[in-house]
């Protein structure tokens, strides 16, 4: 009997280790706030909001499978929420909400993010011929909405 439950354990916890489910998470590190989602291909979009450093201006990672544009290159990411367009040009993998356009942009991907009902939202990169398809589960939750939204310390 105590053979069945030893193995009854092991098989538990080898089907826990195996789980992944792609869900967005937050996080909150040496005064930065951060949203991040992950897909089954490895490639993962993070929202950050440095509110607790000197410079707080806003903006995302997007990490891609085979996406590598050499030091220095901007990338076109074309995020698509609930049918909608919303265009970045990113320094390599960044996006930083420096002007007053890029700040209403950027706010308005979060809100469509944290809003929709879809099960995932698409990031193209046209000029790489990449599509990297994420999960909105638990998106409103990670990235807040109002007065609990991620970039409620970021924004004037």
């Amino acid at each position: 009997m105590r053979g069945k439950i030893v193995l009854l354990a092991m098989c538990l916890g080898a089907a826990d280790a195996q789980a992944v489910d792609y869900r967005w998470t937050q996080g909150f590190a040496q005064g930065t706030v951060e949203a991040i989602i992950e897909n089954a291909r490895g490639s993962n979009l993070n929202i950050y909001c440095p509110s607790g450093q000197e410079d707080h201006t806003p903006g995302m990672f997007v990490t891609g499978t085979g996406l590598n544009p050499p030091v220095g290159e901007r990338v076109t990411a074309q995020v698509i929420v609930d049918g909608k367009n919303y265009a970045f040009d990113l320094d390599e993998q960044q996006f930083k909400a420096g002007s007053r356009l890029g700040l209403q942009d950027f706010q308005a991907l979060v809100s469509a993010l944290a809003a929709s009902r879809a099960r995932s939202f698409t990031i193209e990169f046209p000029k790489y011929g990449l599509v990297e398809t994420f999960s909105l589960a638990g998106a409103a939750k990670a990235l807040g909405k109002g007065k609990t939204s991620i970039l409620k310390g970021c924004v004037p």
